[in-house]
């Protein structure tokens, strides 16, 4: 079930998302929708990453003072 969520745009911003979407023959709603599903996919990527990057450093600090 989606949700409605309203808020505003600069002017210039709302434009450019009116032209990307015009271009992609998409609506704004629909542009919009896109743009948050990929900002969001972003940053779930950028937190497994400093996971990853933490528990390597966890499990190999031995290693990693030796070659410091």
């Amino acid at each position: 079930m989606a949700m409605a969520t309203t808020f505003d745009l600069p002017p210039a911003l709302h434009e450019r998302v009116r032209q990307i979407a015009a271009a992609e023959r998409r609506s704004i709603t629909q542009t919009l929708i896109l743009a948050v599903e990929e900002y969001v996919q972003r940053h779930q990527q950028a937190e497994q990453v400093d996971a990853l990057s933490k528990r390597i450093a966890a499990e190999d600090a031995e290693l990693l003072r030796r070659l410091a």
